[in-house]
This record gives structure tokens, sequence and C-alpha cells, in this order.
């Protein structure tokens, strides 16, 4: 099993009807490939700008080939890998696409992921200055709520 925790700028803003159509897609083809994960939001409006972060997990190459439709897509940009690697088992077992539309008080307890988005968090991306990722993605789920 495998996981890849990524961070990207979306081109701008999605309204409610794109991002539903992101996660009807996204759970066809996780659902297809045996992928399961979580798919984060968060928009920054004094910026003009939306952030994705997600978490894929699955066969490594069934994650990695996801990964590779997802970085080819014009919809965002800036993409950062922040976690990957092996794992025991599934995170997110019941979750073809997890999602949360989330805010700044969403993030007020991981030290860094406040300022998702800020030209300060890329650069702290870039450098590999996050190590807590996958406890962040975990916050974000409840194995007895469904998938929104």
């Amino acid at each position: 099993m495998y996981h890849l925790i990524y961070v990207s700028q979306a081109d701008r803003p999605m309204s409610e009807p794109e991002l539903a159509d992101i996660l009807k897609k996204s759970r066809d083809h996780n659902g297809r490939d045996g992928i399961t994960g979580l798919l984060i939001y968060k928009v920054t409006p004094a910026a003009g700008r939306a952030n994705f972060m997600q978490l894929l997990e699955g066969e490594k190459d069934e994650v990695l080939a996801a990964y590779a439709r997802i970085a080819a897509d014009a919809r965002h940009h800036t993409k950062v890998v922040l976690e990957e690697g092996e794992i025991a088992g599934r995170n997110f077992p019941d979750w073809s696409m997890g999602f949360r539309n989330i805010d700044e008080a969403d993030l007020a307890k991981f030290e860094g992921y406040s300022d998702l988005g800020s030209e300060d968090f890329w650069a702290k991306a870039r450098s590999g200055h996050f190590d807590d990722a996958l406890d962040l993605m975990l916050s974000f789920y409840d194995d007895s709520a469904e998938q929104d």
C-alpha cells in the first residue's frame, strides 16, 4: 500500500458545480483503480485564490498514475508533493474520495498550514518543511461519516 499527499494552487476559485464535477470524476476513477483518499479545498477570498490538498492511497502504480493525471490538469498549478511512501494500510478505507471545503480556522491547530497558499507556505513546502501532512488529513476524517 502506498500514499501520496500533494498541495496545489487552483488557477482560480472554483464554483460548487465545478467542485462537484471534479469529485464525481475523481470518485469514478478512484473506484475503478482501487484508490481511496481525501481532497481538501480552501479559498482565500482576500487573495482571490484557492488551493487543493489531496491524499491518495492504494497500490503504488495506481496512485502514481492518478497523480500523473492530476499533475497534468491545467485547473491547478504549483503542485508540490508533501509526503509519499509505503504505508501499512489504508487510512481512508471507505472514501473513494472524501471532500472538505475548509478555511483558516480548520487549519489553525497545524503549525504552518493556516497560511496555506501564501508565498511563505509555498517556500516551506518546496523545501520539505512539512512532516505532519498525514496528521492534518486524518483530522478531517471520521470513519463513521460519509464522504461529502
